[in-house]
This record gives C-alpha cells, sequence and structure tokens, in this order.
C-alpha cells in the first residue's frame, strides 16, 4: 500500500487534467461473476499517515486552474478525516467544479465519512457520476445528508449504490430513492418484500428518474405485482432491470401486463406508455427479451391497432364498447406515418365498417375531415 500510495502521489502533477486513483490490486467490480465476493479491504493504519499527508500536501500545491478530473480508490478505507481533507482543498479552490466522476468501491464509507463524502459532493457542481459500491450505510442521518446533497445537485446522473445492503433498512433506501437521480443502480442489496413496498410506493409517486436497476435482488412475483400496479401511475420511468430474481411466469406476466394489458380497449389505454425497456432476462433468454423490447416500442394508438388487427378477436374488444369510440381510434390515421402501421389501420377500418356499419357512420362526423379523405382514399 505504501508503493501504491507513492505511485498515486507521483502521478499529482502540475499537468492541467489529473485523475486520483488509489486501487488495491484486485477483481474488476464490474464483473458480474465476482460481484457477491468482496475485496479484502485494505485498513487504515498510522504507519500510512505519511504517504496520505504527503499526498494532501501535493494537492494542495497544484495550479489554480489544474482539474482533477475523477478520483478513484477501490478497496482502500477512506477515513471521515481524509474525506474531510479533500472537502478543505476542493473548497479551497484547487480543483473546485472540474470533477466529473467520484469512484469509491468498497472503501468503508459510513456514518460520517458518508457526510463528508456529501460535503464533497456539494462542493463538485460539475459530478455527473458517483459509485459506492460496496460500502454500507448505517443511519438516518448519513442517509439524510447524501439524499439532499444528491437532490439538490444539477448535474449528478447516475448512481452506483450495488452491494450497499440497503434491503436491510427499507427506510434508509426509501431516503436514498428520495435523491431523484435520474439513474439508479440498485443491483446486489437483498432488497426483498419490504424493500419493494418501498420501491413500489417510490415509483407511483412518479418521481423524475428514468432508470432503476434491482438486478440480482430477492424480490418474488408478488413483488413484481407490487411494482407493475406502481408502473401503471408512471409517466417518467424508461427503464427498469430486474434480471435474476425470485420471479417465475407469474411475476414476468404481471410485469408485462403492466405495458399492454388487452383484457379491453380501455385497459391498453391505461396501459404504461413511456416505458421504453423492461430487462426481465438474461442474455440466454435474449429471444424472448427482444420481443417484450419490440412491443415497449409501441405507442398506446400502436397497441390498439395492434389488437384489433386479429379479426378472430375483434368482437371480444369491440363488443362492450360504444360505437362513438371507433372514430376517435380512426382519427389517430393522423399520427401514423410507417407502412406497417398504415396496413394495420386499413385492417381495423375495413372491419370496424362491416361490423355495425349504420351506426358507426353515424359518429361520422366526429373524425376530421382531412382524416376521413385520406382514410376513403385508402380503403
Amino acid at each position: 500500500m505504501k508503493e501504491q500510495l507513492q505511485t498515486c502521489i507521483d502521478s499529482v502533477t502540475h499537468d492541467k487534467n489529473v485523475d486520483l486513483k488509489l486501487i488495491h490490486n484486485s477483481h474488476n467490480s464490474y464483473q458480474d461473476q465476482l460481484m457477491d465476493n468482496e475485496e479484502p479491504i485494505v485498513w487504515h493504519e498510522p504507519i500510512l499517515d505519511e504517504y496520505w499527508n504527503r499526498l494532501e500536501a501535493k494537492m494542495n500545491q497544484l495550479d489554480i486552474d489544474t482539474k482533477i478530473e475523477r478520483i478513484n480508490f477501490e478497496n482502500v478505507e477512506i477515513t471521515k478525516e481524509r474525506m474531510a481533507a479533500l472537502v478543505a482543498i476542493f473548497r479551497s479552490g484547487r480543483a473546485t467544479n472540474s470533477s466529473t466522476m467520484f469512484y469509491f468501491c468498497n472503501a468503508n464509507l459510513c456514518a460520517d465519512g458518508i457526510i463528508s463524502l456529501s460535503e464533497l459532493v456539494d462542493v463538485s457542481s460539475d459530478l455527473n457520476y458517483l459509485f459506492l459500491e460496496h460500502n454500507r450505510i448505517d443511519n438516518m442521518e448519513s442517509a439524510h445528508c447524501l439524499s439532499r446533497s444528491l437532490k439538490s445537485h444539477n448535474c449528478i446522473n447516475e448512481l452506483v449504490m450495488t452491494h450497499c445492503d440497503l434491503g436491510r433498512s427499507p427506510e434508509i433506501l426509501s431516503v436514498i430513492l428520495q435523491s431523484d437521480i435520474r439513474h439508479i443502480y440498485l443491483g446486489s442489496n437483498n432488497i426483498d418484500s419490504l424493500g419493494s413496498v418501498t420501491v413500489a410506493e417510490y415509483l407511483e409517486g412518479n418521481p423524475p428518474i428514468h432508470r432503476i436497476e434491482l438486478n440480482r435482488n430477492c424480490l418474488n412475483d408478488d413483488d413484481a405485482i407490487l411494482i407493475s400496479q406502481a408502473l401503471k401511475r408512471n409517466t417518467n420511468l424508461e427503464e427498469i432491470m430486474l434480471i435474476t430474481n425470485n420471479l417465475t411466469s407469474i411475476g414476468v406476466k404481471a410485469l408485462l401486463t403492466c405495458v399492454f394489458d388487452g383484457s379491453s380497449l380501455n385497459a391498453i389505454s391505461e396501459s404504461n406508455h413511456t416505458l421504453r425497456r423492461l430487462t426481465i432476462f438474461t442474455e440466454d433468454i435474449s429471444y424472448m427479451q427482444h420481443c417484450i423490447n419490440a412491443l415497449l416500442e409501441l405507442g398506446r394508438t400502436q397497441k390498439i391497432v395492434f389488437v384489433l388487427q386479429d379479426n378472430d378477436s375483434l368482437l371480444k374488444y369491440l363488443a362492450n364498447v360504444p360505437v362513438g369510440l371507433i372514430p376517435e381510434v380512426l382519427a389517430k390515421r393522423g399520427r401514423i406515418v410507417d407502412e406497417h402501421q398504415q396496413e394495420h389501420l386499413n385492417i381495423v377500418y375495413s372491419t370496424m365498417r362491416w361490423w355495425n356499419m349504420p351506426m358507426l357512420y353515424s359518429y361520422h362526423h366526429c373524425v376530421k375531415t382531412d382524416t376521413k379523405r385520406k382514410i376513403e382514399m385508402t380503403v
């Protein structure tokens, strides 16, 4: 560790761009097959203080316009004193507003360390990515400090908190979620049914989050149903990942139903039409995942047209629907530009013209004139 600290010290030069890196040689924490095996951490010892002090002194000597673009500490304990020293350096004007990524993996950041980290986030206005893998937030005070800093930050786009054991405390999980980071990764956190309630309540509130990753947790079919119901009320989330949980066909069906409920036209309309990625299966079932992705590319109108093109099931969907709704469906014609979609609409219109024709044409005034003209030319 002395040698690695010395290498880190030597890397802090007067170049305009500096990456501060200290990694206890180990596996790449991104490798899924090694995710559950934490690398032994190098704990702080007084014998290392001399090197840390020299590193801090070197950083304090940097030119005012030098940019420390990234800080990457892995498998090395970062004490609250060392984190406070980083905060002091940034507050002094050295590299302020220049760091875009902080990577503190397996650094024993808990309690006071997380609070100091929150202060570091506050003084790093250009920060885009925050990685906190293999750290455990063990009290509400530190959770609230971190969440407040993240929520008030203007640039942070991605928060990675895999292997942080957040499933142990749904209350702390809820606080972290309330930071509203657009892309949040919560894989391998032992999130079970208690945690799923927290996640579902958060998503149901329609927060400004675009992606949430919940891979390799302990979610079951009941949890999938709960999350599915929440997603029906969400119009912001674009991607949710649920690979390697305890789901069966029941849970998968519930999740698919939230984006395409074919029980009725109203149910289709009320499905979630903003989710663009629902990742449930691993690569060995890539065909099924491809089918799901293709389904999610359809919008509300396209889903209705997709269902109605099946003549055998047409009456099942239209039997109890007021005929006045049919021109509303046809009025969507102006939004369809793809030839494949146009073919679907032709099939739908031809069938509906056959079905209950007098009533259909009694409502034709609901369709815009230009739309009727285009339909007549098409049929």
